[in-house]
């Protein structure tokens, strides 16, 4: 990816950081995103065997899932499915 790309995912990693400091409890809004994220990240890898579409777990796919959770997957799958077109 290039650094444009990180450039724009700062400020969404940043609001998401912000996010889970108001919520009163940020260390456990955190590992519940990261929980959930990443087992969705799993998920979408076991089954990419049956449906084509994968996500390879690397820095940038575990970094979103860990930090936006079920819907950071969702954008990664959404994304690779419009890139295969």
């Amino acid at each position: 990816m290039a650094l444009d790309g990180w450039l724009y995912l700062l400020p969404a990693a940043v609001l998401a950081v912000w996010i889970f400091r108001r919520s009163g409890r940020f260390f456990q809004a955190l590992l519940f995103s990261a929980v959930t994220g990443n087992l969705a990240l799993l998920g979408v890898g076991y089954l990419g065997a049956f449906t084509g579409v994968a996500l390879l777990p690397n820095l940038f796919t575990v970094g979103t899932a860990t930090l936006f959770g079920v819907p950071g997957v969702l954008t990664l799958l959404i994304l690779r499915v419009l890139a295969l077109q």
